[in-house]
């Protein structure tokens, strides 16, 4: 099983979208995987889990989509020039050692030019502080509102190249 974190609390965000995206192309190449969309996170689980024992709604989404997972896709959209607060926010409520071990895989979301290079370059100091091992192909989608059209389905041939060629990598990582 794979999760793919929608890494933000936004409404209707772009990052969501992606996070579908991926959960199709995963999917298509026979891998099971679920998406755990931040929005869905009330704070307060998170708030009242930080020193002590994980209140019940937020130990069932640690215990699901973190802990019984050996792999994680990160869909990181770029806040002020780095990751949501709220991500930060949602791993310090955990363990740490709930990170220990995972293979990870980051996408870098942003609707300026560099894709959210800056934000995805620091989580993975903090996921390798953590003990987690991070795929070394990234993918970085600028200007993303361009290229997710109402459809859903990714019309861009090089970018759905490259996000193909990581998620082949990264299931064999």
């Amino acid at each position: 099983m794979i999760t793919i974190i929608c890494a933000t609390n936004r409404p209707e965000s772009n990052s969501l979208k992606v996070s579908e995206l991926y959960e199709k192309a995963v999917s298509s190449n026979g891998k099971t995987c679920q998406i755990l969309d931040l929005m869905k996170v009330e704070a307060q689980w998170i708030q009242d889990s930080h020193y002590g024992e994980n209140v019940p709604e937020f130990e069932d989404v640690v215990q699901k989509h973190i802990r019984d997972v050996n792999k994680l896709i990160f869909i990181v959209p770029e806040y002020n020039g780095g990751f949501p607060g709220y991500l930060k926010f949602f791993m310090d409520g955990c363990d740490h050692g709930d990170w220990h071990g995972k293979k990870t895989a980051m996408v870098g979301v942003a609707t300026g030019r560099a894709g959210n290079l800056r934000g995805v370059d620091h989580l993975t100091g903090i996921l390798h502080y953590l003990g987690s091992e991070v795929y070394s192909k990234k993918v970085y989608l600028s200007q993303v509102n361009l290229l997710l059209p109402e459809n859903g389905e990714l019309e861009n041939e090089m970018v759905a190249n490259e996000i193909d060629t990581q998620i082949k990598g990264f299931l064999t990582f």
